[in-house]
Order: structure tokens, then sequence, then C-alpha cells
């Protein structure tokens, strides 16, 4: 069901080598995320990114980000929110590389979370 939503409000991203998919994101208006406090006015959220295992630790989780903000910015988003469990070591290195800002943290979703956001 969250494939499909993502699908239909065109939410979903892809990243491809060779015509195969090896990288998918989806990033969108969730409206999840509204109740927490975040310094971007009008942002979007990322929800969902993930890199097929064998192209992991090659670069292509920074490859699909960049193009997450790039085409953010061109859709006059003016920063990016997400969720990001305390226990995904490697997205959190991810984001802190790509210079997203860790800015609270919450309990959702059953879930311990770092909130992390970048405003452009």
């Amino acid at each position: 069901e969250t494939a499909e939503n993502d699908i239909n409000n065109d939410w979903l991203y892809t990243l491809k080598k060779h015509d195969k998919i090896i990288a998918v994101a989806s990033v969108g208006d969730f409206d999840e995320l509204r109740d927490l406090h975040w310094k971007p006015k009008k942002p979007c959220e990322l929800a969902r990114i993930g890199v097929k295992p064998a192209f992991q630790k090659q670069g292509i989780g920074t490859i699909i980000l960049q193009n997450i903000i790039k085409t953010a910015k061109e859709k006059g988003y003016d920063g990016i929110r997400m969720l990001v469990s305390k226990t995904n070591s490697a997205a959190l290195a991810l984001y802190d590389k790509n210079g997203f800002e860790r800015c609270g943290e919450v309990f959702k979703f059953d879930i311990d979370f770092y909130c992390y956001q970048i405003t452009f």
C-alpha cells in the first residue's frame, strides 16, 4: 500500500544502472511529521531510501540523496526533513556526511528516531 501510494503521488524516485533499479527513495509531502518543529518553512519529507545490497558502500546513497536535494529545490521546497532510526548507523552516517542536521529525537511508530533536516 505504501509503495502504491508513493507511485500514485509521483513520490517514488529510482536510480538505475544499465536499465536496472539499484536505489529507490520516496520523497513528498506526507503530513506525517508536521507536528514536529522544523527549520524549513516549506519542506518535503524523505520517508524511504534504499540501495540494493550489491551496490552498497559504493557512494550510491550519496548520489541518490544529492539528486533528491536537487529535485526538491527545483520543486520549490526549502528543505528536507526526515526521521532516522537511532539504530540505522549506515543511514545516520549518510545524512551526517551530506550536510543534514540532527535536530531532535522522537518516539513514533513504536521506534526511537533522530529528527534530521537540511535547509536550502
